[in-house]
Parts: structure tokens; C-alpha cells; sequence
């Protein structure tokens, strides 16, 4: 079982604007057809309607093989205040065509994911880390909140699942974030929450590349940075016979 993890792919109203990310969509679908795509967040700029048509006209050639959630950008003009109308957007004109379980609108529970195959059983857990304000000083902040986090803590708790590989994904950076103006305002909570129960934590928001091995009680943890077709190259997860390997390979 094979991952792709992309992320801020910031699709625009103009075509001509999304030149480069659709060829990497494209080179990414015709070179890894049977993996699965996971994508952190912002997948538009600014969550108008007519990007979201264009997202979904790109992401749907990844149907039933893609696994997304929501950055700041989707749920707020420039990424600066969150609004609920674009929230309830990202539902309808997402998640719902590319047929992805659950909801990120309002006070909702994580959207979780069962694949599996012969030799592997894989949960994908994903949250909504939009801080809900229109506090300008708070602007590209994020928050997981008690909801997602107790529900969370129920599932990683459960030991009927305790056999399966736990991929949980978010856009918000959750640890070592120096600006004021972009924290996951409860990252302390959630990497308490996530320590020595989870096999994989993934997320962008920063634009910035970075892999991290066995860190805070997490084999493996994924940054991804704003991913085109200039990024040139991805971060490759495989699952085999319980084993998690991660690697980068060409777009």
C-alpha cells in the first residue's frame, strides 16, 4: 500500500494560474496510478467557488483513491478570516463529489478512513485544524479543539484498533512554529494525544519540506511544502506486512 503526500496546492480562479500544479496532478496520477493521494490542506487560495470547481475538475481523476482536509485558505479569503460559507463549500463542492466521509463544517469529529489490503489494515484520520475567529491578529492560526482532540483520544484509545496503522494528517504545522501569526494554538494537547499511538503524522502550511524520524513518540512525521511541478520531487509512503517505509520519488 502506497501513499502521496502533497499539499498547498493554492488553486486559483484563473486556468492559466494553475499551470503547474495540474501538471503535477497529471504526472503524479500517470506515474503512481494505484497509490493514494493525501492532501494537507489549502488546496485552494482563497476558497472562491469557481476554485473549488477547479480543485475538483483536477483532484477527481484521483477518485477513490484520495484522502483530503482543509487549510486556512479554504475556509477564509486569503487565508487571513475564517467563514463559514466557505467552510460549508469545501463540504459540498469537495468532499462531497470526491465521495470523502464525514464533514469539516461547524464543531465536527475528526473524518476517519479504513483501506486495507491482505496484509495491512490502515486507518487515516483527518482533522480540521481551522481556528474558527475574526480576530485579525489571529489570522493564519489554527486550533483543533477539544471536540476533534476528545474524539481522537477515544479512537487511539480503543484496543480493537490497536492492530492498525494510524495515519493522521492536518494542514497547521503542530510543533516548532516561531511565528505568532501561524501556531496550532493546541499542538501541545494534540502531540500529547498523538505520543506512541499513531505510525504517521502528516501536514503542510508552512511551504516547507521536511521528514522527521521517531519524533515525539511518532515514527514518522511528514511536512510538505507547497507542492507544483517545480517541487520535482514528493514524499513516498509504503505499508507493507505492518512495516511503514518513507522515501521521495520524482514527480
Amino acid at each position: 500500500m502506497k501513499f502521496l503526500h502533497v499539499s498547498d496546492l493554492h488553486f486559483h480562479k484563473k486556468p492559466e494560474d494553475n499551470t503547474d500544479v495540474v501538471s503535477m496532478l497529471d504526472s503524479l496520477n500517470k506515474k503512481y496510478p494505484n497509490h493514494y493521494l493525501i492532501v494537507t490542506g489549502d488546496i485552494t487560495d482563497d476558497g472562491n467557488e469557481r476554485q473549488f470547481k477547479n480543485a475538483y475538475e483536477e483532484l477527481r481523476k484521483f477518485d477513490g483513491k484520495i484522502f483530503i482536509c482543509p487549510g486556512n485558505h479554504d475556509f477564509g479569503a486569503a487565508g487571513n478570516l475564517y467563514s463559514k460559507s466557505r467552510a460549508k463549500d469545501f463540504d459540498e463542492m469537495l468532499m462531497v463529489p470526491l465521495q470523502q466521509e464525514g464533514s469539516f463544517y461547524g464543531n465536527n469529529a475528526p473524518v476517519i478512513n479504513v483501506i486495507s489490503n491482505e496484509n495491512d489494515k490502515v486507518m487515516l484520520i483527518a482533522l480540521d485544524s481551522n481556528l474558527e475567529t475574526s480576530h485579525p491578529f489571529d489570522f493564519a492560526c489554527g486550533k483543533v479543539g477539544e471536540e476533534q482532540l476528545d474524539y481522537l483520544g477515544s479512537i487511539l484509545s480503543d484496543p480493537n484498533l490497536s492492530h492498525m496503522i494510524k495515519i493522521v494528517f492536518l494542514h497547521h504545522h503542530p510543533f516548532i512554529v516561531s511565528s505568532p501569526f501561524m501556531e496550532l494554538k493546541d499542538a501541545e494537547k494534540l502531540m500529547r494525544l498523538l505520543y506512541s499511538r499513531v505510525d504517521v503524522l502528516m501536514f503542510g502550511h508552512k511551504h516547507k519540506s521536511k521528514y522527521w524520524e521517531n519524533h515525539g513518540g511518532i515514527a514518522h512525521v511528514l511536512a510538505a511544502e507547497n507542492t507544483s511541478i517545480d517541487s520535482l520531487k514528493v514524499r513516498e509512503l509504503s505499508i507493507e506486512s505492518g512495516v511503514v517505509t518513507v522515501t521521495k520519488v520524482d514527480i
